[in-house]
């Protein structure tokens, strides 16, 4: 029986203006009222994640920065994987060599590399058709400051690309110099975290610690950097994006259709709304 869900949030909770559709927020609402528990697996960093949770009022724990921490229930961040220092100094270094934005997150903060420009903001703006909501993120991030920057703390590391067909390539060079993880989550970025901090994991973490077997788990995805969930747990879903192609063998699959998902979860569980 499925007591916990994990859901990613971009493509796959939510498609557009950061929000989860009323018929899903309906459904999600009477599984919750029927104790299941739910939990969001999400690349995003806290700034982001929390104006989600806020827009929507749906107040779970969550698996931020694919994997890299956990931010439980009393909004208290935990189990924090950080980058090993040699290994982003050496990283930051060759990005900045060859001039590509990116953005270092921290628990709480956000340095931009190349900030004076604003390319990161620019560039991801013009992917995401300048959505007002991203501007509370860009609003968030920090100029490098090299006196109080602290390369022992970073999270996650996303590099954003104007080309995205150089995204293989550059892939294959951070991986050839470097022992991190290093995905895509919507088609024009590569998010770099350490080998040990992925969605699946953290998520297996997350569930062992509250008593949940792995088929008690269903996982819920979109993109590359949910391959490790649906690697970790056998009731899996893959949540079909109108705007980025992906595709990998899960135990269902669920149309882009606005509202497919909530159609999935009340076939699933047998929910009859009044």
């Amino acid at each position: 029986m499925i007591r916990l869900l994990a859901f990613d949030v971009d493509g796959t909770l939510s498609h557009e203006k950061n929000e989860i559709s009323k018929p899903l927020k309906r459904v999600l609402g009477i599984l919750q009222k029927q104790g299941m528990e739910m939990v969001l697996a999400t690349g995003r960093p806290l700034v982001d994640l929390n104006a989600f949770r806020q827009k929507n009022n749906f107040y779970t724990p969550a698996v931020f920065l694919n994997g890299a921490a956990i931010l439980q229930k009393e909004d208290v961040v935990t189990d924090c994987v950080f980058l090993d220092e040699k290994e982003s100094s050496y990283l930051i270094s060759m990005l900045r060599q060859k001039g590509y934005p990116f953005v270092c997150y921290m628990e709480s903060k956000m340095v931009e590399f190349l900030g004076s420009e604003k390319r990161y903001a620019q560039i991801m703006g013009a992917h995401l058709n300048h959505e007002p909501e991203l501007e509370t993120l860009f609003n968030s991030f920090e100029l490098y400051d090299p006196t109080s920057f602290e390369m022992d703390r970073i999270l996650k590391i996303e590099i954003c690309f104007e080309d995205v067909h150089v995204i293989p390539d550059v892939k294959e060079m951070i991986l050839n110099h470097v022992n991190l993880h290093a995905v895509s989550s919507m088609g024009f970025n590569l998010e770099i975290t350490s080998l040990s901090a992925n969605k699946g994991k953290k998520l297996k973490s997350y569930a062992q610690d509250r008593h949940f077997k792995e088929g008690e788990v269903m996982v819920f995805g979109d993109g590359e950097n949910d391959i490790s969930m649906f690697e970790q747990f056998k009731h899996s879903v893959l949540i079909e994006n109108k705007n980025h192609l992906f595709d990998y063998p899960t135990q269902y699959r669920v149309s882009s259709k606005e509202d497919a998902l909530a159609e999935f979860l009340k076939d699933y569980f047998q929910i009859k709304e009044a």
